[in-house]
């Protein structure tokens, strides 16, 4: 996935993108589920994904010396007409393929990086989006033993998962 020649403003500036992507991905899932507590699962993972932009950006910042580096233009981007046409399970499928894709970019950049800080930060953030995957994941299992879940509105019941 990663080029050996990249640099490590080049990968940090990658992830930046790839963690503002994923905040609008989570934020249209969201728009999509009628259900509150599911609605709001996938508004929590928008939040930590922006969590994670800051703090890759901080670090560009850092590497850089500028105030607002600039961040790289043949990034993947959301593709919004399909995602949103996507029946919900579906959807749920797409947001745990793009956390294991956001756990290998992260885990290929720590093998590449010098820097034991930059390394540690890029290895806890395979971990943590490790940690979305399996969320999102038990919100599939969920959405198949239970497939009207995503359509109840204010929903009094709650599945409880890992």
């Amino acid at each position: 996935m990663l080029n050996e020649g990249l640099t490590i403003v080049e990968v940090l500036g990658l992830a930046v993108v790839q963690e503002i992507e994923a905040h609008k991905r989570y934020r249209l899932f969201a728009s999509r589920v009628q259900n509150p507590l599911v609605k709001e699962r996938f508004i929590s993972l928008a939040r930590e994904e922006n969590a994670h932009r800051e703090l890759l950006y901080g670090m560009l910042q850092r590497y850089t010396g500028e105030d607002k580096p600039p961040l790289p233009k043949k990034a993947p981007r959301l593709n919004r007409e399909v995602e949103l046409n996507q029946p919900l399970h579906e959807i749920l499928q797409v947001a745990i393929r793009k956390e294991q894709e956001a756990q290998q970019f992260y885990r290929e950049a720590a093998s590449l990086a010098r820097d034991p800080t930059g390394k540690r930060m890029l290895e806890y953030l395979a971990e943590f989006e490790r940690g979305h995957e399996r969320a999102l994941q038990a919100e599939f299992d969920a959405v198949a033993k239970y497939p009207e879940w995503f359509e109840i509105e204010g929903a009094d019941i709650m599945l409880v998962g890992p």
